[in-house]
């Protein structure tokens, strides 16, 4: 039989060429409307005058200093051995660094497999008050094995009105607290999610990238999901919450990302959470290749956990029919919009090189879909550049910019390593074979914790002034044992 090619055929179906045309357009269309939904409501941000004005409104980012404000509660858990080298820092950052009007208590709850000489370190600053208005509080939790197990400990024991929780190596901005709790109190959340890079960006290129990733993604593509989606997701570290509610919902230990569990819950419930970006927390460098992909591919085998276990009760729940639009865009979509992302970022691009089918020889309707989703893309990019420019320290500006541009034209290689793990994460779900929750190691740099943190001891232990000699602002670096 004679081959097909030889008849004229220019494509495997033998189809006219203007029928492939008109085909692949309304698959890139689809495509292309899905990835420029992030540009759609970023262009509605800047239009309501919420992404270049509202950020620098004085009155946004304060609270009463009369002592009116709520107390907080501040929680860190953490496993030792493998974070006691970075405890102790945090424990010092978050009580003498971070501002906070009224009073504030640092809970540091943590299980270890065995005893260790570093919880006598530990156990020398429990029950210390630092001023103005800090105390610490130390707790062992003896069954525990994991993250979420610490914080259901710890959690039903908390009176305050509000709880912010962070990770073991989180260092937040000074005034990242306080802008979390203005954000909160403005809205009707019942949680303010805030934003995270890498406070140790300098140690390698790779910290670099996760960097740039961080800041696109938590300035540029979250708000826009809360936007889209009518609320954001809570993700673990630097969320402030409203007590009372986050007490309803114990995290869930068999889940490997007990975070997004425990938002999808809350929003089932109808809930909402919201993304404050300007409110920045510092964390450490994964180890390198290994450890990013390790803790890359635990998230998204959790979010599949998620997605599966509430697959369909959001269309059973009582909530609006956009709340459930909001719930589907963070869940169900996911492998939807990753697979548009990849046909516009990766297989378009091939498809329409001057080496296979150059994009002059395509219809006028592709040409103008195609040029369309690369203005928005670009769009997009200015923005995130526009931001580092605004949120950035000056002394980091520089790099920083030129991180999110690399990112940006890169894009394609950040789709496929997404999707690669996207569908082992599936596999290994489907499979049951999720594996155990591993502490992701962090690149880090310092003197031993036993030595640090005794010498911080030492001069915490000198003795307050009296209150009324006390001088007011930030924390002092004295304590005095809290009769309890």
């Amino acid at each position: 039989m004679t081959s097909l090619w030889f008849n004229g055929c220019t494509n495997l179906l033998c189809l006219p060429p203007i029928l492939v045309d008109h085909f692949y357009f309304a698959i890139m269309l689809i495509a292309n409307v899905l990835n420029c939904l992030v540009a759609l409501a970023s262009i509605y941000r800047v239009i309501r005058r919420q992404s270049f004005c509202r950020p620098h409104g004085e009155n946004d980012d304060k609270l009463p200093s009369d002592g009116t404000a709520p107390a907080v509660t501040v929680v860190v858990a953490c496993y030792l051995p493998n974070e006691q080298v970075i405890i102790e820092s945090t424990i010092e950052h978050i009580l003498l660094q971070l501002d906070w009007p009224s009073d504030l208590t640092l809970h540091i709850v943590y299980n270890t497999p065995s005893a260790l000489p570093f919880e006598e370190t530990l156990r020398r600053l429990e029950g210390c008050h630092y001023a103005p208005r800090r105390k610490l509080r130390i707790t062992k939790v003896d069954a525990s094995t994991s993250k979420a197990e610490n914080l259901n400990h710890i959690l039903p024991t908390i009176t305050d009105e509000f709880v912010v929780l962070y990770d073991a190596d989180h260092h937040p901005d000074t005034n990242s607290l306080v802008r979390l709790a203005s954000a909160l109190l403005r809205s009707e959340y019942v949680a303010m999610q805030g934003s995270t890079y890498i406070r140790n960006k300098q140690a390698s290129l790779l910290a670099r990238a996760v960097d740039a990733e961080f800041f696109v993604t938590h300035f540029i593509y979250f708000p826009a999901m809360e936007i889209l989606g009518g609320t954001g997701y809570f993700g673990g570290s630097n969320a402030l919450w409203r007590t009372r509610v986050l007490q309803q919902y114990p995290f869930d230990r068999a889940r490997l990302t007990e975070d997004v569990d425990v938002s999808a819950r809350a929003l089932l419930d109808g809930h909402r959470i919201g993304f404050c970006p300007k409110a920045r927390s510092g964390e450490l460098a994964p180890a390198g290749p290994r450890a990013l992909i390790s803790q890359r591919l635990r998230w998204f085998m959790g979010w599949e956990q998620v997605t599966h276990a509430y697959y369909w009760k959001v269309f059973v729940s009582g909530l609006s029919l956009r709340a459930k639009a909001g719930f589907c865009y963070l869940f169900h979509l996911r492998w939807l919009l990753l697979f548009a992302a990849a046909l516009a970022a990766v297989i378009n691009p091939v498809i329409t090189s001057p080496f296979v089918y150059p994009l002059t020889s395509w219809t006028m309707e592709f040409q103008v879909c195609v040029m369309t989703a690369v203005v928005l893309y670009g769009f997009v990019a200015l923005l995130a550049l526009h931001h580092s420019n605004v949120y950035e320290e000056r002394r980091r500006q520089p790099m920083a910019m030129f991180s999110i541009l690399i990112f940006f034209i890169i894009g394609w290689l950040y789709v496929i390593i997404h999707i690669t793990l996207q569908t082992i994460a599936f596999v290994k779900v489907a499979l049951g074979r999720e594996g155990r929750w591993e502490v992701t190691a962090r690149l880090y740099s310092g003197t031993s914790p036993a030595v640090r943190l005794g010498a911080v001891a030492g001069t915490l232990a000198e003795p307050l002034l009296p209150a009324a000699q006390a001088p007011s602002g930030r924390a002092r670096t004295t304590v005095v044992p809290e009769t309890v």
